[in-house]
C-alpha cells in the first residue's frame, strides 16, 4: 500500500500557490510593433526598480489579429521581479483599439442566426 501511496504523489504535480499571482501584466496595444515596444521602453523608464530583473523570455510581444490586419500587445511576467518591486498593472501606453470605428450589426432579440440564403443553381 506504500509503493501505492508514493507513486500517487510522484505522478501528482506539487502545486505552490503564492500570495500574489505572478501572471503577465499588459504594458502597450498598437498598430505597429515598433510603438508597442516603445510603450515597453516608456515603462521601464517609469519602473526602474523592475527593469532589471526582467529576463528577455519575460517580455512577451503578440502579434494579433484584427479584423483587417495585424496589430501588437506587450506584456511582462514580472516572476523573476521581488515581490516588493513589482508594478501593478496600469493604463496601456499606448492603448490602441483594433475596432474602433466599426459598427457591430444589431441583432437585438434575435434567438438564432439569420437563416442562410441558398445559392442559385
Amino acid at each position: 500500500m506504500t509503493a501505492k501511496l508514493k507513486l500517487r504523489s510522484v505522478a501528482q504535480p506539487r502545486r505552490i500557490v503564492s500570495g500574489r499571482s505572478t501572471l503577465p501584466i499588459e504594458i502597450s496595444r498598437a498598430a505597429t510593433k515598433a510603438e508597442a515596444l516603445e510603450g515597453l521602453d516608456r515603462w521601464k523608464e517609469r519602473h526602474p526598480e523592475a527593469a532589471p530583473h526582467l529576463e528577455p523570455a519575460d517580455v512577451l510581444v503578440d502579434g494579433m489579429r484584427g479584423r483587417s490586419s495585424l496589430w501588437y500587445r506587450v506584456r511582462v511576467n514580472l516572476s523573476h521581479v521581488p515581490e516588493a518591486d513589482r508594478p501593478a498593472q496600469e493604463p496601456l501606453d499606448p492603448d490602441y483599439d483594433p475596432w474602433a470605428g466599426y459598427e457591430w450589426p444589431d441583432r437585438a432579440g434575435q434567438l438564432e442566426r439569420a437563416p442562410r440564403k441558398k445559392p442559385a443553381n
